[in-house]
């Protein structure tokens, strides 16, 4: 089964050329909205208790949201190791680059949750899009069937330096692993897929 990531985690703000950020404001935004509010009042006419108070309130209230987010999204993390997921990632705008993976453990860094993934990647919790059981593998990889994608192509010291295009003529899932194979008989890791290309009649679209 494949089950789109739900609660926090699929709640993010996104755009379709890439994450560059939200227009939502965070506790330290608002806390400097604060301290710049109380360094330029008026000294004739200062701010109140009642209307600080409230203001601490509401600083207060906002970060108690983040830290129940930051909680829920760990507690999201934790529950897809095992499990394999799709991931999107906008390294650069434009398409999204896909990940796949299993998740062998969580992380987190400056406030931000990161899943493990086997063969060394990782991907932050807020760009997983689906996690897959044995079945929803495999029906990911039965989708990707008569479509061409596009794969990694990596130099002698495991870096990408090129993408090329084949069209997946089978898959196969050995020891747990799952590969893509080509038309010309090559054994593709999924995890080396960069992008499905969809096609009709040989156009792209």
């Amino acid at each position: 089964m494949i089950d789109n990531v739900s609660g926090v985690a699929a709640n993010k703000p996104t755009t379709s050329t890439g994450r560059t950020g939200t227009s939502n404001l965070g506790k330290d935004d608002f806390l400097r909205l604060l301290v710049t509010q109380l360094q330029h009042q008026d000294p004739l006419n200062p701010t109140d208790d009642t209307q600080f108070i409230a203001q601490m309130a509401q600083f207060s209230s906002l970060e108690q949201m983040q830290n129940l987010y930051n909680i829920g999204e760990i507690q999201e993390a934790n529950s897809l190791i095992g499990r394999y997921v799709k991931a999107q990632e906008y390294q650069t705008p434009g398409e999204p680059d896909l990940v796949y993976g299993q998740v062998y453990g969580v992380r987190s860094e400056s406030g931000v949750n990161y899943l493990l993934l086997d063969g060394g990647r990782e991907v932050k919790v807020s760009d997983v899009v689906s996690s897959m059981d044995g079945n929803g593998l495999t029906a990911e990889l039965t989708d990707m069937v008569g479509k061409t994608v596009a794969v990694r192509v990596y130099d002698n010291k495991g870096q990408v330096v090129n993408l090329r295009e084949v069209t997946v003529k089978s898959y196969q899932i050995n020891n747990g692993a799952p590969y893509i194979i080509s038309d010309q008989g090559e054994s593709i890791p999924l995890a080396d897929v960069w992008q499905v290309v969809e096609t009709t009649g040989g156009q792209s679209i």
